[in-house]
C-alpha cells in the first residue's frame, strides 16, 4: 500500500487541514478544527500555564506529527519571548510530499511557512536553532527510548489509548515523569479515566480542564 492511501489530508470545520491514518482509522486533530484544539489544549492549557518566571521552557513533545504544535509553540514565543528548547519524539515521520500540502499558513499567515519547512526537513538528533526557539527531533519509538533531560512542559499528543494503548501506560508514563522538573506540567486532549488514575498513580496531580471545540474534558497534570 503506497503512502498517500495510508496517510489522507481531511479537511476540519474550522478549514485547517488534518490527516486521517487510514491503516488504524485515526485521525491526527478533531474534526472541529486541528488549529483550535491545539491552541486550546498545548497552547493555552500548556505553554502558557508554566511558571512565567521561567527564563527558559524545555518542552517534550510526544508526537510530532504534522509539527502543528511546534510553529503554533515558536509563534507563541514571538509574544513570550523565553528561551525554548523543544524535543520532540516521533516513530513514524511524515513526509514532506504531505506536509507541504497543509493549508496551515492560510490561517496563521505565510512568514511562518519557512520555519515549519525546515521544521520538517532540518536533521535528527541534532540542536536546530530558530533564534530563541531550539528544535530538537528524535526518530524512535517511546517504548525503547530513554529520555535525558529536564522537562518543564509535556505535549502529550499520542494516538488515542483505543489505537495506541502501549503509549498510555504506566510505564511510558513514568518514563516521562522520571525527567521532568518539579512543578511541570502535562497535557493532552484524552480525558479518558483510566489515563487520569495511570497519571496519578505514576504520580502526577491531575485536573480536568474544560475540552477543546467538541470535547467535554482534557488533562492537564503537574509533577
Amino acid at each position: 500500500m503506497m503512502e498517500k492511501q495510508i496517510i489522507e489530508i481531511v479537511k476540519t470545520k474550522e478549514g485547517t487541514d488534518t490527516l486521517i491514518n487510514n491503516r488504524i482509522n485515526e485521525l491526527y486533530h478533531s474534526l472541529h478544527g486541528s488549529m483550535q484544539e491545539s491552541m486550546h489544549v498545548f497552547i493555552k492549557n500548556g505553554l502558557n500555564a508554566v511558571n512565567k518566571n521561567l527564563p527558559e521552557i524545555k518542552i517534550l513533545e510526544m508526537g510530532f506529527g504534522t509539527g502543528l504544535n511546534a510553529i503554533l509553540t515558536f509563534r507563541e514565543n514571538q509574544v513570550l519571548q523565553k528561551h525554548i528548547h523543544y524535543t520532540t519524539v516521533e516513530a513514524f515521520p511524515l513526509t514532506n510530499t504531505i506536509t507541504d500540502k497543509l493549508n496551515y499558513f492560510e490561517f496563521f499567515g505565510k512568514p511562518l511557512q519557512p520555519f515549519f519547512q525546515r521544521m520538517h526537513g532540518c536533521n535528527w538528533f541534532e540542536n536546530v536553532v530558530f533564534g530563541d526557539f531550539v528544535l530538537h527531533k528524535i526518530h524512535a519509538d517511546m517504548l525503547e527510548l530513554q529520555l535525558d533531560g529536564s522537562f518543564d512542559l509535556v505535549y502529550y499528543d499520542a494516538f488515542s489509548p483505543t489505537h495506541q494503548p502501549e503509549l498510555w501506560t504506566f510505564e511510558v508514563l513514568h518514563k516521562i515523569y522520571q525527567p521532568c522538573n518539579k512543578g511541570a506540567v502535562l497535557v493532552t486532549y484524552c480525558a479518558k479515566g483510566e489515563v487520569k488514575r495511570t497519571l496519578e498513580k505514576v504520580g502526577f496531580k491531575v485536573e480536568a480542564l474544560e475540552g477543546p471545540k467538541g470535547k467535554r474534558e482534557m488533562i492537564r497534570a503537574i509533577k
